[in-house]
């Protein structure tokens, strides 16, 4: 991934994040519905990530194609992500598919079931991959998408919530190139990287009152967008302050590494 399309990547998702307060799984499917035109249309493609392209274009193409059959919310978003920088289409495409993702995730964790969802996802993948026969028909070039929904709507019905069979039906739909086994992989590996998100590791000089601890929870989940567990871990050679680990991102603000820092800056 080059570095003009993981910085894209990360603007996307801060994009993203204040539209997950209310969203709802109408909202990700259109994002899906979205990544999904663009994968299946050069044409379309290119033109969005082109990076010489008038954003203004861009804004229109998106309207011309999406605006009739989803919100305006989703083609709002759309137009913001495709006014950044993408070295190539099919980053605009994958990052479009993890928005979407994304989306499922924040959904399930809202209403606290992202982990039966990971759950459900593993569970349906070693079906696919017990199964040859299905993995021959779910991968055949001469059944059509609605054909291959078909046949995985008739295993699904029932059996798992509406996140995961909404991620089955993309995953499905998304596997023309690679194979459906890969996609649920990829979608499962998601899951857990925003699972991982709403774990913070604090680490404090000595234990923090209740309030203190609530108060710090209701802090971190305003600013990540997200409702935040925390992991509190003692350890006096910090001194005082504070120190935070959250989505690889670490909030260093011990009394030990600013005096740390001061020594540095007086060496």
């Amino acid at each position: 991934m080059s570095s003009s399309t993981r910085q894209a990547l990360k603007a996307a998702k801060e994009i993203l994040t204040p539209l997950l307060v209310d969203a709802d799984l109408r909202f990700a499917e259109e994002i899906f519905v979205i990544s999904s035109a663009m994968s299946g249309s050069k044409q379309l493609r290119n033109i969005l990530s082109d990076p010489s392209a008038e954003i203004a274009g861009k804004k229109n193409a998106l309207s011309a194609v999406f605006g009739a059959s989803v919100s305006t919310k989703a083609v709002e978003l759309a137009g913001k992500i495709v006014a950044l920088r993408w070295s190539k289409g099919s980053d605009l495409v994958s990052a479009m598919e993890q928005l979407a993702v994304h989306s499922v995730a924040a959904i399930a964790a809202r209403a606290k079931s992202l982990e039966a969802l990971e759950a459900e996802l593993f569970e349906f993948r070693k079906v696919v991959d017990s199964d040859q026969q299905l993995q021959i028909a779910l991968a055949s070039r001469q059944a059509s998408d609605e054909q291959k929904l078909t046949m995985v709507n008739a295993l699904i019905s029932g059996k798992f919530g509406k996140e995961a069979s909404l991620l089955i039906r993309f995953a499905v739909i998304g596997s023309a190139k690679v194979r459906l086994s890969v996609v649920l992989e990829q979608f499962g590996k998601l899951l857990a990287a925003y699972a991982e998100r709403l774990v913070a590791t604090v680490t404090v000089a000595a234990a923090l009152s209740d309030s203190q601890q609530a108060q710090l929870e209701k802090s971190l989940s305003r600013d990540y967008g997200n409702e935040l567990r925390l992991n509190i871990e003692i350890d006096p050679a910090i001194l005082g302050g504070i120190k935070v680990q959250i989505a690889g991102e670490v909030i260093d603000g011990s009394v030990a590494n600013r005096l740390k820092q001061a020594k540095m800056m007086l060496a």
